[in-house]
């Protein structure tokens, strides 16, 4: 009976260690929270029939790791972009140590599609290195350079 009681008591004591071992280890959810706005003079007058895309990318890129679709009307507005807001599972926040948070104002449907109408603007550069929480702001200060005519 008392080699059991210590049994018992060793495997309690090793489940304890690797439960807290794997608390330590997990990483929290990373988000970003966005102060999005236009500038004054860009805002269209149909802006209800403009869709607003804001999405963190890594730097010099466009692929979105995180996304949130709504109207360019809604400006300005707060949005926190989550790991859970991907496109494809395998391209989440958490796979990039820097993100930039870009916001696209278009008439277009299909995001894909890219126009000389387009509206576009960036965050600074993000680093997670700081945390999993971080803060931007983006302006959409003018036309998106990508786009073509």
């Amino acid at each position: 009976m008392a080699n059991l009681l210590k049994f018992l008591i060793a495997v309690i004591s090793v489940l304890q260690m690797n439960a807290g071992f794997a608390n330590d280890e997990a990483a929290p959810a990373r988000k970003i929270n966005v102060d999005v706005s236009v500038a004054a003079e860009l805002m269209p007058d149909d802006a209800e029939q403009w869709i607003l895309y804001v999405y963190a990318a890594r730097p010099d890129t466009r692929l979105p790791l995180s996304n949130y679709k709504g109207k360019l009307s809604e400006l300005p507005k707060q949005v926190t972009l989550t790991e859970s807001m991907y496109l494809l599972p395998h391209l989440t926040l958490k796979q990039a140590e820097e993100v930039v948070v870009i916001a696209k104002a278009t008439k277009s449907k299909n995001p894909h599609q890219k126009s000389a109408e387009d509206l576009i603007g960036y965050s600074a550069k993000l680093s997670f290195a700081s945390g999993a929480a971080q803060t931007a702001r983006v302006e959409i200060k003018g036309a998106d350079q990508g786009a073509t005519k």
